[in-house]
């Protein structure tokens, strides 16, 4: 039976410093399998219910962040992410950020991946093969000065978006327009300055819009102290 999603890991560097504690995000994208007979519909069904990431992690590695999504510990060194349904043709993304031990230079096993949901339309539960990560580290100190994968960067930007918001959205409770408008302007000025690099139009235009939106908390902050003068 075809698996309904598709699964894809990349680490943020193919290397890393064995000397020292270093910090690696791992992008976690999935994508809803489109079947012969959706294409031909062209509909846009579910294509996994409930789906569920677990994950095991070895001692060299440890969880700092997690974005897209909220990770629950588990048993031992595991963590559970529920990341509910997802459609035919759609991409979902998430990452998380890892800190990093002294280890040997030479591969070394990172985590255990397992992915578990229902398949429509009987609901029946699947579990695709368990899968390994490993991470390269190494002793040459060219690898500190490695760039990171650019595809894993832009979505940890993107990714960071609707928790920021959500900050933002408490400092205009607490009548903080103007720290909520430099907030927004910050992160703004990191997407344009990937866009910049990349030449991807998709960050210029979030970057476009989280400036307007500062724009528009300064314009509060004047109104409300304009109120408060008469």
């Amino acid at each position: 039976m075809q698996a309904s999603i598709q699964p894809i890991f990349t680490w943020s560097q193919e290397h890393i410093f064995a000397g020292g504690t270093h910090n690696i995000v791992l992008l976690v994208e999935w994508r809803g399998i489109v079947k012969v007979d959706q294409l031909r519909k062209r509909s846009h069904k579910i294509a996994a219910r409930d789906i569920e990431l677990r994950i095991w992690l070895e001692p060299h590695l440890n969880l700092t962040a997690c974005h897209g999504c909220r990770a629950e510990a588990g048993e031992g060194r595991s963590l559970l992410l529920n990341l509910g349904n997802i459609l035919c043709g759609q991409h979902k993304y998430l990452a998380l950020e890892f800190s990093t031990i002294s280890m040997p230079a030479g591969k070394h096993d990172a985590l255990w991946v397992q992915w578990l949901y229902k398949q429509p339309p009987g609901g029946r539960i699947r579990e695709l093969p368990l899968q390994k990560l490993s991470l390269e580290y190494s002793r040459h100190t060219a690898v500190a000065r490695d760039t990171v994968c650019f595809h894993v960067e832009k979505h940890l930007e993107l990714l960071k978006i609707p928790i920021m918001l959500d900050e933002i959205a408490l400092l205009k409770d607490k009548g903080q327009y103007i720290e909520a408008a430099e907030r927004l302007r910050r992160h703004a000025d990191n997407l344009l300055l990937l866009s910049a690099r990349s030449g991807d139009l998709s960050l210029l235009r979030e970057a476009e819009a989280l400036y307007k939106q500062s724009d528009r908390e300064l314009q509060a902050k004047e109104k409300a102290a304009g109120t408060e003068h008469r």
